[in-house]
C-alpha cells in the first residue's frame, strides 16, 4: 500500500503528465496562442491540485474570505490567458462556492456523526449545481470545457468536508491496496451480472460496440474517473452514505438512501424524466456503496463507477 502524502502527490503528478500529453492532441484541433494553451493547462493543473490537497496531510488554515479568493484563482488564470473574463461567470462561481462555506463557518456543525441541516443545505446546493449544470458555459475557450466546472465543485466539496467540516468516514484519500482493487472488481462483476440483462430488457442498453483500441479505452476511463466518478462518489458514497449510515445507525439503510438519491440524480437526463436511468443508476449505487464499504475509501467505488461508465459507452450505448 502507498501511504502518507505520497498517494496525493503521485496521483497529481500522474494526472499532470496524462493531461499534458492529451493537451497536445486537443490543442492540435484549435489555433490558440501559446500563452492561452499554457493558461488552460495551468488552470486544469491547479484545479487538480485543489482537489488532491484534502487527501494529503496539509492543512492551510485559511480564513473563509481567503479560501474563496483561492478557489477563484484558476478562473482568473483562465480568463487572463484566453481573454474570456466575464463578470456573470465570476458571479456564478461565487454563487455556487460561497453558500456552503458561509453556512459551515457561520453555524458550525455540532454533531459530526449526523446529517445536520447545514450538511443537507451544502450537499443539496453543490449537487444541484452539478445536476442542473449551473456552472456550464463558464470555461468556453477554445470550446466548452465544462469538465473544469466539475473539478471546481470537487475542490469546493472536498475542502468543505475534509478541511472545514470534517465528515467521519468520508474516505477521501488515494490509497490503493489489494483490498481496494478486489472490492472494485467484485462489485463491477456483480453489477454487470444484473445490469446487462435488465438493461436489455428495459431497452436501456443494446449491443453497439465502439471499440477504438486499448489506448482510447484507457483515455476514456481516466477522464470518466477524474471528471465524473470521483465527484459523484464523493457526493453520494463518501458524504451521503457515511452520514446516513451513522445517523440511521444502519449501514443497509444508509446505502439504500444514498443509492436512491444517486438514481434520482439521473432523472433529468434525456429523455426526461428518464426512469429507466433512475432504476439502473439506483442499482449501480448499491454496488458502488458496497465497494465503498468493502474497499475502505472512495477509490474502490470510483474505480467501479468509471469502469461501468466506460464499458457501457464502449459496448452498450444505444
Amino acid at each position: 500500500m502507498i501511504s502518507g502524502d505520497r498517494p496525493a502527490l503521485l496521483v497529481t503528478g500522474v494526472l499532470a503528465v496524462f493531461f499534458g500529453i492529451s493537451a497536445f492532441s486537443y490543442f492540435g484541433r484549435y489555433r490558440l496562442p501559446l500563452h492561452s494553451e499554457l493558461a488552460l493547462y495551468c488552470c486544469l493543473l491547479l484545479l487538480l491540485i485543489y482537489a488532491a490537497l484534502p487527501a494529503s496531510r496539509y492543512r492551510l488554515g485559511l480564513s473563509p474570505l481567503t479560501t474563496l479568493a483561492v478557489w477563484l484563482v484558476p478562473y482568473f488564470i483562465y480568463a487572463a490567458g484566453t481573454g474570456d473574463f466575464r463578470w456573470p461567470a465570476l458571479a456564478r462561481l461565487l454563487a455556487v462556492c460561497a453558500p456552503p462555506l458561509v453556512v459551515y463557518c457561520a453555524a458550525p456543525v455540532r454533531n459530526r456523526d449526523a446529517l445536520s441541516w447545514q450538511d443537507a443545505l451544502a450537499w443539496a446546493w453543490l449537487t444541484l449545481a452539478v445536476v442542473l449544470r449551473q456552472l456550464n458555459g463558464i470555461w468556453n475557450v477554445p470550446a466548452s470545457l465544462d469538465f473544469m466546472a466539475r473539478l471546481f465543485v470537487m475542490a469546493v466539496a472536498s475542502w468543505c468536508w475534509v478541511l472545514v467540516r470534517p465528515v467521519p468516514g468520508l474516505g477521501y484519500d488515494f490509497h490503493v491496496s489489494l483490498r481496494t482493487l478486489r472490492a472494485a472488481a467484485l462489485n463491477f462483476a456483480g453489477f454487470a451480472a444484473i445490469a446487462i440483462p435488465v438493461g436489455f430488457a428495459l431497452r436501456f442498453a443494446g449491443w453497439n460496440p465502439r471499440w477504438r483500441g486499448p489506448a482510447a479505452f484507457l483515455e476514456s476511463y481516466v477522464e470518466i474517473l477524474v471528471f465524473i466518478a470521483w465527484l459523484e462518489e464523493l457526493f453520494f458514497r463518501g458524504f451521503l452514505q457515511s452520514l446516513l449510515s451513522r445517523g440511521l445507525r444502519s449501514e443497509i439503510r444508509g446505502r439504500i438512501g444514498a443509492s436512491v438519491a444517486f438514481g434520482l440524480s439521473h432523472v433529468l437526463l434525456a429523455p426526461a424524466p428518464n426512469w429507466r436511468y433512475v432504476a439502473l443508476a439506483s442499482i449501480a449505487g448499491w454496488f458502488y456503496g458496497s465497494a465503498f464499504r468493502q474497499g475502505g475509501n472512495l477509490v474502490a467505488p470510483a474505480l467501479t463507477h468509471a469502469l461501468v461508465d466506460t464499458v457501457w459507452r464502449t459496448w452498450f450505448t444505444r
